[in-house]
Formats: structure tokens, C-alpha cells, sequence
């Protein structure tokens, strides 16, 4: 029988690793953790302030992952499971470090016109990966949850004002004010 790590450098055969996962074997833990750590890292670091907090998010997600990987009926959808609980984590992590502060949407709009921050839509950036990771990481926890639960993990509006319990209208302008911050971190012209 092929070995999980030979696996791991040709291409994956995904329900040999999940089985050998839940029968919890060390090897095709290996494999999957290599395997999905380093895309995972990048979606932990878009909740986090840290490279270090980032890391330890990563860890208890894969270590919810290893527990919980004997339910994953469908082994084609590892991925995207992996994916999802990773962004659980990630929200549930926000909410145990500290009491998310939530402002008024007055507030909101003092601090986007003493900040000369303006409207106007999204553009995707010409920087590295490294500069908007760090621009996502500045923002206030509240602005960085509703930026990435709407623009990279692609909820609507209506799912990201329940899960944080808020008016569709201050979530939607959590965004912008993200959207915002971020262009002004990153130097981005603003018309």
C-alpha cells in the first residue's frame, strides 16, 4: 500500500487520507495538515493582528479538524469543510479574546471624515500580499469581521447582521469604513 506521504507529493487521494485520519494515523494526519495549513494560515491571518495569533488559531482549528473528521460524510468535500470551520474558528476566536465593540453608524461616519476617507467602490489592490494582510489586520475587529464574512467569504448582508446581531445598515457600513481604511493603509488613489 502507498504511503500518505508519497500521497502528499503526487496528487492527493482524498478519501485514503480522510479514513486514514479518522482511524487517527499520524501519516495521513500529516499529509492533510500539510497539505491545507498553509492556505488556512492565509484565512486565520484575515481575523487576526498577528502572525502568532494567526498560527494559534490555525492549531485549534486543525485540532477541531482531527476530532471532528469521522462526520465528514463526503471526503470529496474535505476542502471546503476544512474551509468552513477554519472560518468558525476564526469568528468564535474574535469573540473569546474580547467583547466585540460595536459603534454607531454617527460614529462610524466622524471617523471616515477625519480620516479623509470617502464612498467610493472597491478596487482590488496592486500590492503584495503581505501589505493588505497587514492592512486587514489594523482594522478594528468589527470592520474586519464584516469586511472579510462579506467580501472574502462571500455572505450577504442579511446572514453577516444576524450572526453579529446587528442592523443590516451598520454591517453594510462596517464594510465600506473597512474598505475605506484599507485604501488609505495602502495608498490607493482615491478619485
Amino acid at each position: 500500500m502507498q504511503s500518505y506521504v508519497s500521497i502528499c507529493r503526487m496528487k492527493m487521494d482524498v478519501e485514503q487520507v480522510v479514513l486514514g485520519c479518522q482511524r487517527k494515523d499520524s501519516e495521513a494526519q500529516k499529509c492533510l495538515y500539510e497539505t491545507f495549513a498553509p492556505m488556512m494560515l492565509g484565512l486565520c491571518s484575515r481575523y487576526t493582528h498577528s502572525r502568532d495569533e494567526a498560527q494559534d488559531l490555525l492549531h485549534d482549528g486543525f485540532i477541531k479538524v482531527f476530532e471532528n473528521i469521522g462526520r465528514l460524510q463526503n471526503p470529496q468535500a474535505l476542502g471546503k469543510w476544512i474551509y468552513q470551520i477554519m472560518v468558525r474558528e476564526s469568528l468564535n476566536y474574535l469573540q473569546r479574546r474580547t467583547t466585540m465593540r460595536y459603534y454607531e453608524v454617527n460614529k462610524m461616519d466622524e471617523l471616515a471624515k477625519d480620516e479623509g476617507l470617502n464612498e467610493e467602490p472597491w478596487e482590488e489592490p496592486g500590492s503584495k500580499v503581505e501589505e493588505i494582510i497587514a492592512a486587514l489586520q489594523s482594522l478594528p475587529d468589527v470592520y474586519r469581521v464584516a469586511f472579510n464574512l462579506h467580501e472574502v467569504e462571500e455572505w450577504d448582508y442579511e446572514a453577516i447582521a444576524e450572526y453579529l446581531q446587528q442592523p443590516e445598515t451598520t454591517v453594510r457600513s462596517h464594510v465600506a469604513r473597512a474598505k475605506m481604511m484599507i485604501r488609505k493603509k495602502l495608498n490607493i488613489n482615491i478619485k
